[in-house]
């Protein structure tokens, strides 16, 4: 195991910056050209290119931190469209969330998606690269974040490839100002007053699930639970400082088809105008039950109750991936910072990606929108 002490966490936030940089530049920005000529074959490689990179701060969550993860529940299949939601209790559960995808199967780091907030686009490198992994960026304005759903999801469908897309119902980790909040907007309505998870936002949620049978786009929602037993690490800011993770990260997963959640209807399938509001807030109060039962045990003693087929994975399944991942991505970034060093239109390549990067945003609020022109653009050309 790597060990830096106080500055692991600084390694690790650095080498997280420059690969995801190194990579958006030296290895998608090449195929963006692709991405005109050949959209699906684009989407196929960004998909995997991305997913392998996933596996490289996965590796080093193991290696550098030494943490160990419990998952338990029902299996996430790659092959099917589906909806994943998640309790969020720090802003780095989606990080986390790569080692369990990786244990239950490591395909799941290509096929999945995440909803994240658009801000964070802007980011160089890992920004890019998630526009380039068409990721869903939404700014919380409903009206615009409706037109970026519904175009995504859309794309999503017609590119043929099954993606299981990750959304934090409750909008953001629960920190103080978050749980004060929800706190507020509980006793407002009359709610319960939820000690480990916020309470969801059910207008979103209703309207993804929506969109996402509109377009024939689903066939199950999973339910994730996330439970730190030992520190709980609130942001990339504390990760910074105290160059700490938690020790254990337990997550739960129960499937639910889709006609466990609506009757659906196979013969209305474009219907966009069910109400999954009570569903969603029944599964949090549950949600909130299993945390307080889970937390109010001593720290050695919890353990998240198995949902559904009540799997158990090994908790000790570091394999090859993990080192060739890491190898690979240390390795390749110092050859890219290399050539960039001692070969002079390197430099002027590097320049000119980054200002498409940057255009992109400028002009299309992003790479994934440009994606999404090439593609119907030569949807439309084969079928004229």
């Amino acid at each position: 195991m790597i060990m830096f002490g106080r500055f692991n966490g600084i390694v690790f936030v650095l080498l997280l910056f420059f690969s995801s940089l190194l990579g958006s530049i030296f290895i998608l920005f090449p195929f963006i050209p692709l991405a005109f000529l050949l959209p699906k074959t684009f989407r196929f490689l960004a998909d995997r290119f991305v997913g392998y990179w996933t596996t490289f701060p996965a590796s080093m969550i193991s290696f550098m931190f030494g943490v160990k993860f419990r998952i338990t529940g029902d299996l996430i299949e790659r092959d099917k469209p589906a909806l994943i939601i998640m309790n969020h209790r720090t802003r780095l559960d989606w990080l986390f969330f790569w080692n369990a995808l990786y244990k239950m199967d490591p395909w799941l780091l290509v096929s999945e998606k995440i909803s994240l907030k658009s801000d964070l686009k802007k980011i160089p490198g890992a920004g890019w690269a998630m526009g380039c992994n068409a990721y869903i960026f939404l700014n919380r304005n409903y009206e615009h974040d409706q037109n970026v759903i519904e175009s995504l999801l859309k794309y999503y469908k017609d590119s043929g490839f099954n993606y299981q897309m990750l959304l934090f119902p409750e909008g953001t980790d629960r920190g103080e100002r978050a749980a004060r909040i929800s706190d507020e907007f509980a006793a407002k309505h009359g709610l319960p007053k939820y000690n480990y998870v916020l309470h969801p936002r059910t207008t979103g949620f209703n309207y993804i699930l929506n969109q996402m049978r509109k377009n024939d786009y689903i066939d199950a929602v999973y339910d994730v639970t996330v439970g730190y037993p030992d520190k709980i690490i609130s942001s990339e800011v504390e990760l910074l400082k105290t160059g700490c993770f938690p020790k254990f990260i337990h997550f739960d997963v129960k499937k639910y088809k889709i006609d466990e959640i609506v009757d659906y209807d196979k013969d209305n399938r474009s219907s966009d105008s069910g109400d999954f509001s009570n569903w969603l807030l029944d599964l949090w109060k549950e949600k909130e039950a299993k945390l307080a039962r889970y937390y109010s045990k001593k720290v050695e003693d919890r353990v998240l109750e198995p949902s559904g087929n009540a799997y158990l994975w090994p908790v000790e399944t570091i394999g090859i991936g993990y080192y060739l991942a890491f190898i690979f991505w240390i390795l390749t970034s110092l050859m890219w910072i290399f050539f960039t060093f001692s070969i002079w239109w390197i430099k002027y390549y590097i320049i000119i990606s980054c200002i498409f990067y940057i255009v992109s945003l400028k002009l299309k609020d992003g790479v994934e929108f440009i994606l999404l022109d090439w593609f119907y653009k030569k949807q439309k050309s084969k079928n004229n």
